[in-house]
């Protein structure tokens, strides 16, 4: 007597004609994943790049009022060394 195969011809040739399909399916949808992945990232560049524009901005605010510290604090230490006050205060 002949031994019964544990896997039927139809269940063979099935999984190798469908073995193609799904590995098309899998790389469709990894490719969904890259392209979901892809729409985050640049999502996240452009809050990044808006984000970036705010501190620049608000860098250059500090500089100003910096730099406008400095000139008073230099000239008042003028004054001082010069021995002489402002004018209305003592």
């Amino acid at each position: 007597m002949r031994r019964r195969p544990a896997v039927s011809l139809c269940a063979v040739v099935a999984a190798v004609l469908l073995a193609p399909a799904a590995a098309v399916a899998q790389r469709g949808g990894e490719a969904g994943q890259i392209e979901a992945r892809l729409a985050g990232l640049q999502q996240q560049l452009s809050e990044l790049s808006a984000r970036l524009a705010q501190l620049r901005s608000q860098d250059q605010r500090l500089q100003q009022r910096l730099e406008e510290m400095q000139t008073s604090i230099e000239a008042r230490l003028e004054r001082l060394e010069k021995g002489g006050a402002r004018p209305g205060r003592r």
